[in-house]
């Protein structure tokens, strides 16, 4: 028996690659858990995650620590049905031994594949590419999703292929391919009119130069540990400003604006939040995710969700993976308008987070060589 788990061993990340990039897939092609075909494939890729993380070796203190992430996750999946943690949770454990630089480039063209081969589709009328009404700055409009749930799922795969492509090829890119990048991100907002993701480039674009500049006096590291603290403050402002609003009319008037009336939506719901140790019953979906989460979650799981979100960053900075710092960064920046950077499927740097899950304890010989070098 141990021989077979042994051998089973040695195979390892490829279970996990059929999980993770079986799921991405299903995302970047518009197929979500409403499809017959996503549950189908749900469980079967399933049977590969279970596999792999029987033949990884954890640590006790890491059995115990995802024993209890998984009851703590499970506990409000029972209450009111909120999942998503959870599928982020399974792609963050199965990730020990599995390299994420490997993971990311497949993911890339895989989605790069899915999504253009997507929108081509519905574009041609071989696929449905039905039409939906949404708020869009102070009027209603019609857009169409291309194949797509909503037009903000078409516009964030196309926001998380050229994210991903920033942390793959990192400084092997040059300027004109964030020229190239911001080509197509403005042709896919005249399509889908996703301010969201519109901001968040220009954003992307600022966290970068920034980095390239700043690097030529060697303060990145102090520059990139000021990305820590953005979950943290966007977790803070989503606390603060709703209670802003209620004494500011004109406030209200200007955050709606900006926020596309998001403020308005969990205003409401806001007194709920004061005793949810766990979530709330029945679950609601908000399109700012730090809510999402202290809502559906309650405080528990939200202050631990925001935690690790630093502490992944900040272990990113400290690995020098400064491209992973951004990706985090910018995502946790995506969150304050979408729910979708909660799922690591659309969040793939929240696979940074297995990298404080599973970090070795002792440094190699290497990296006492490179502290040493650095100081």
């Amino acid at each position: 028996m141990l021989k077979l788990r042994k051998k089973l061993g040695e195979y390892q990340e490829i279970y996990y690659l059929i999980f993770i990039l079986a799921m991405t897939g299903m995302t970047s092609a518009g197929i979500n858990s409403e499809y017959r075909i996503y549950k189908i494939v749900f469980a079967v890729v399933t049977l590969f995650l279970l596999l792999k993380v029987i033949v990884t070796d954890y640590t006790w203190r890491e059995l115990v620590l995802m024993a209890l992430l998984t009851v703590l996750l499970g506990v409000n999946l029972l209450r009111n049905g909120e999942k998503t943690l959870i599928l982020t949770a399974m792609g963050v454990f199965g990730a020990k031994n599995v390299s994420l630089e490997k993971v990311f480039k497949y993911a890339l063209w895989l989605k790069v594949a899915l999504t253009g081969g997507t929108l081509l589709l519905a574009a041609a009328g071989l696929i449905e590419n039905r039409e939906i009404l949404l708020p869009k700055n102070l009027e209603t409009v019609t857009l169409y999703c291309y194949g797509y749930h909503t037009p903000n799922m078409a516009f964030a795969n196309i926001f998380v292929i050229l994210l991903l492509a920033v942390i793959v090829y990192g400084d092997r890119l040059r300027w004109y391919a964030y020229v190239i990048g911001t080509g197509i991100m403005l042709a896919a907002y005249r399509l889908f009119m996703c301010r969201t993701g519109i901001v968040a480039w220009g954003i992307l674009l600022l966290m970068v130069l920034g980095y390239r500049v700043i690097r030529h006096w060697k303060l990145e590291k102090a520059y990139m540990t000021l990305f820590v603290a953005i979950p943290a403050v966007l977790a803070g402002l989503t606390l603060i400003l709703p209670l802003w609003v209620r004494k500011d009319a004109v406030a209200n008037q200007m955050l709606n604006y900006y926020l596309t009336g998001r403020i308005d939506l969990i205003n409401p719901f806001y007194d709920n939040i004061g005793n949810a140790v766990l979530g709330n019953i029945p679950r609601i979906d908000f399109d700012i995710s730090y809510f999402h989460v202290l809502y559906n979650y309650g405080w528990v799981v939200f202050a631990l969700w925001i935690v690790a979100y630093c502490a992944g960053i900040w272990y990113c900075n400290r690995k020098k993976n400064y491209y992973g710092t951004i990706g985090l960064g910018i995502m946790a920046v995506y969150g304050f308008m979408e729910l979708l950077p909660l799922s690591v499927l659309w969040n793939l740097p929240l696979l940074y987070l297995a990298w404080i899950l599973f970090k070795e304890r002792r440094a190699t010989n290497e990296q006492l060589q490179q502290e040493i070098s650095d100081h």
